[in-house]
């Protein structure tokens, strides 16, 4: 009888383990970095979407958003002469980032509308939640990591 109870006992406790680790929130399951982040400057934000397989993401905001004209910012130093009238603010500047394991993701480009030119980009989510992004020619040595905060 006293083994029935322990039984009946454990199983209980099981259920219950089980309920409240499904009752957690996704994003304690495995972090995402779809959302909206900001930059370390504080001056942009940058909202990351599904592309199909992949994740992009789009300038959203700008601390300044107009030039000395009032007008809004362009892509004026865009390689491309055809794309430089384009405006800045929701241009796709990241692309093509694929998972690769547990909270990274590679393989994708990121384009600076301050010079003109892609990069290659490949992120991941830390323990603090923050959004580690490298960006780099060639190889990951040969580039520079900026730190993102997630807004939403």
């Amino acid at each position: 009888m006293r083994a029935e109870k322990l039984t009946i006992m454990f199983r209980f406790a099981c259920a219950l383990f089980l309920m409240l680790l499904a009752a957690l929130p996704a994003s304690a399951q495995s972090p995402t970095p779809v959302g909206v982040w900001e930059d370390a400057s504080e001056r942009i934000l940058v909202k990351i979407v599904p592309c199909g397989d992949f994740l992009c993401g789009k300038l959203v905001w700008f601390k300044w958003p107009n030039d000395a004209q009032g007008l809004p910012v362009i892509d004026l130093k865009n390689k491309d002469p055809a794309l430089r009238g384009r405006p800045l603010l929701g241009l796709t500047i990241l692309r093509d980032l694929r998972c690769t394991g547990e909270n990274t993701w590679e393989d994708g480009k990121i384009y600076d509308p301050n010079d003109g030119e892609d990069y290659r980009a490949r992120m991941s989510i830390q323990d603090d939640e923050t959004l580690r992004v490298r960006v780099y020619v060639l190889f990951p040595i040969f580039g520079e990591t900026h730190i993102w905060t997630r807004i939403h």
